[in-house]
């Protein structure tokens, strides 16, 4: 099949109990059981990442664990940050970098997402780094934007190192929204990312999964996966509903294996 296909989902803090939480984490495992075709992970709300970590870990899954952020450094006088030396601890796998709220609402630069990024690598974890645009544009100046954006992201990290990387691409102007972006778009947007690169850090490209994110539901899915460069879906609220979160799954990979 290539490239694994991938779905994910971030509960950013709407799920911030520890009972709706496990018993979330426990539903989509359930669901889910026995997947093996693709990658499937998890990035609950900070507060509950260890009860939801107890939980997949008590059980037989397939889903990753996986953070919405990090501090930059591992240990030090960071108040009220989230240190990689836990989510290591709890044996999580995936770090959300450079959300388009962390990069706005925080105000996190590119030198501050490179920081996070190589960390994330030196631990040997998996970084997830999310980017877009802020309003719909031609695939020539995509491709620019995209090129700016990860030359800074990933500056000074050797192309052998990059080979697990996970790109987000979320059109800022589409999260949230009543519907995702067109497929059709999305695939230039994805294939101008993987062209941009290949420009950067060569053949390691052709290795990184690129999903989407903004606004992905399970009537959007099917068409949205519908592409080689597109390697899977970074779901949000329309995944909240643990059925409908499998049946994102389910879509993605019926489509993936028909490709292949």
């Amino acid at each position: 099949m290539g490239r694994k296909p991938l779905v994910g989902i971030s509960l950013k803090i709407y799920q911030n109990k520890i009972a709706e939480a496990v018993n979330y984490a426990q539903s989509i495992s359930q669901l889910t059981n026995g997947e093996t075709d693709l990658e499937l992970f998890i990035l609950p709300s900070m507060g509950v990442i260890y009860p939801v970590a107890q939980a997949l870990h008590n059980r037989e899954n397939v889903i990753g664990l996986g953070a919405q952020n990090i501090a930059p450094i591992a240990n030090g006088a960071l108040t009220g940050e989230f240190s990689i030396e836990s989510l290591v601890d709890l044996q999580g796998h995936y770090v959300e970098i450079g959300h388009y709220e962390r990069r706005t609402y925080f105000h996190e630069d590119n030198e501050l997402i490179n920081q996070k990024i190589q960390l994330t690598l030196k631990n040997q974890l998996v970084p997830l780094l999310c980017i877009g645009e802020a309003q719909q544009t031609t695939g020539a100046e995509l491709k620019t934007v995209f090129k700016k954006i990860l030359a800074a992201d990933l500056a000074n990290i050797s192309p052998a190192q990059l080979a697990t990387l996970i790109i987000a691409y979320e059109p800022y102007w589409a999260i949230g929204k009543a519907a995702a972006a067109q497929a059709s778009y999305v695939a230039v947007a994805h294939t101008m990312i993987r062209e941009a690169l290949a420009e950067l850090i060569g053949p390691t490209a052709d290795n990184v999964r690129i999903i989407y994110g903004g606004s992905v539901s399970k009537d959007t899915a099917g068409s949205l996966v519908n592409n080689p460069n597109v390697d899977g879906v970074f779901v949000g609220r329309f995944g909240h509903d643990p059925q409908n979160f499998a049946e994102i799954v389910k879509i993605v990979k019926q489509v993936k294996l028909q490709a292949n």
